[in-house]
């Protein structure tokens, strides 16, 4: 309940409050063009000027406007009086309603200027008058052609981006499957309502074949297949997911775009959206082009066998029963005849099996509170602890730790992060070994902090240099602390 009350201020504080109030008044059929008219205005003029919405409305409404009775409205008697004063009206009563707003300008005319949540329902509202098919956008073909051209370039960039787009395209696609499914059962549901021939077969060729069919089934069939284009799309993505060096530059990309944090947060984010895109294409047949191939089968043999019901309903003992019953259900004061005729029927329920039919969805019982139970936090065993020591005194003792230094040398006296080149855990964990061992005064290195952290094959270790101890390292030693008061990278 909280939270409902939360949404619903949150609404009412992106929109005014009485901004729906003309839409429930009983001219709410004038003011529903008024608005198609003011959305038309707002589409056709970047500067829109008060005098020519105030035309607009009264040509292209001048029968309605005059046809209004505008019953329990605050018009005024001279408002009233002809078309001009009620088109004035109408102006009136949608600026103080927020629908839209008005500015002078620098010529001391008044200007319309549309809020930019005026501007999302008056969109909504002109595409729900608007009667002409819709086609659906090809969100499939448009992800695989952004990921095929960012992965055959070379910019970094373009891949970041890339993963976004098809991030949004799959969503996008989700939501146009969720549509056309409900939308399929909203014509069943009024498939039922419908007792003429006419009525059935203008509603399956004009209504769904067009608008639904034609529009969104069609094209994902052939055009914007989803079969056509999943493998090649999650080729491109596991690709880039098995690439940790591209991933990285990816994040930085991100980062730089602001569409993170932290370098962490950018990585985690597009691994994310690149498993979800993944995870999609491979439930999006089963889960979606399915359900919508049944649903459309469905809705096929409704409109069919209801087509053949109202067309032989006069000349069979079938149609004559459904004529029969149909008005029983009508009839309210028939209670008393169905009883009388209820013996003569014998009605039995008809099922089927499909695959589902042998699955029962377990009910989970009531939960009960039980006895708490007690876990015990047990340190490691004797045994353990003795491998674990040696293991360290075998692989990672000061003298293994020295000979990886030596290894990083070579014949060089110094080097640095970068030139270390940690291919694997044991050069990681060697790594951190040889900053602690350089503290110990036994130890034939130094290693100065130089400051940041360096990255490279999946690894993070601190920038540092590495530098042998001999009295030929002292002039080394010595030029890069000077290096570093100086602010200058000595290498």
């Amino acid at each position: 309940m909280f939270l409902r009350e939360a949404f619903v201020m949150k609404f009412f504080e992106a929109v005014p409050s009485e901004l729906f109030s003309p839409l429930a008044s009983p001219n709410r059929a004038l003011y529903a063009d008024a608005l198609d008219v003011l959305y038309a205005a707002y589409r056709e003029n970047l500067k829109l000027p008060e005098e020519t919405l105030y035309s607009m409305l009264r040509s292209r409404l001048e029968r309605q406007l005059a046809d209004a009775t505008f019953e329990e409205e605050d018009i005024d008697a001279e408002e009233l009086r002809d078309v001009s004063g009620r088109a004035r009206f109408l102006l009136r009563k949608l600026c103080g309603k927020g629908w839209f707003e008005k500015e002078r300008g620098s010529d001391f005319e008044e200007y319309i200027t549309v809020p930019s949540y005026s501007s999302r329902l008056l969109e909504l509202f002109h595409q729900l008058r608007d009667d002409s098919p819709v086609r659906g956008y090809s969100y499939v073909f448009g992800t695989y052609s952004t990921l095929k051209v960012a992965h055959e370039s070379g910019a970094v960039y373009d891949k970041m981006a890339a993963v976004y787009g098809a991030y949004e395209n799959t969503q996008s696609l989700i939501k146009l499957l969720q549509m056309v499914y409900h939308n399929i059962k909203h014509y069943v549901q009024m498939q039922v309502e419908m007792q003429q021939v006419n009525q059935v077969l203008a509603s399956h060729f004009n209504d769904f074949g067009q608008k639904v069919v034609e529009a969104y089934i069609r094209p994902l069939k052939i055009k914007d297949s989803v079969p056509k284009y999943r493998i090649p799309i999650q080729s491109v993505l596991r690709s880039w997911t098995e690439d940790d060096v591209l991933l990285l530059d990816m994040a930085n990309a991100a980062l730089q775009d602001r569409r993170g944090g932290t370098l962490e947060d950018c990585r985690a984010d597009l691994l994310r959206k690149i498993f979800w895109i993944e995870e999609c294409y491979d439930n999006i047949e089963q889960g979606y082009l399915e359900e919508i191939d049944v649903q459309v089968r469905r809705y096929t043999r409704a409109a069919t066998q209801k087509i053949e019901n109202l067309t032989n309903r006069d000349q069979n003992t079938r149609g004559n029963l459904n004529a029969l019953l149909t008005a029983l259900s009508r009839n309210h004061r028939s209670s008393a005849l169905v009883e009388q005729i209820q013996p003569v029927f014998q009605l039995y329920e008809q099922s089927f099996l499909s695959e589902k039919s042998l699955w029962y969805r377990k009910r989970p019982g009531k939960r009960t509170k039980a006895a708490p139970v007690l876990i015990q936090d047990e340190g490691p065993s004797a045994e353990t602890a003795a491998q674990a020591a040696q293991l360290l005194r075998l692989e990672y003792d000061r003298a293994a730790v020295s000979a990886y230094v030596r290894e990083w040398l070579g014949q060089s006296s110094a080097c640095r992060s970068e030139d270390l080149n940690i291919q694997d855990d044991k050069g990681y964990i060697m790594s951190l070994l040889a900053v602690l061992n350089a503290k110990d005064s036994a130890s034939d290195y130094e290693v100065m902090e130089l400051g940041g952290s360096f990255y490279g094959n999946g690894y993070s270790i601190p920038q540092m240099q590495i530098i042998l101890k001999s009295d030929s390292n002292k002039t080394l030693k010595m030029a890069c602390l000077n290096s570093r008061r100086n602010g200058v990278d000595f290498v």
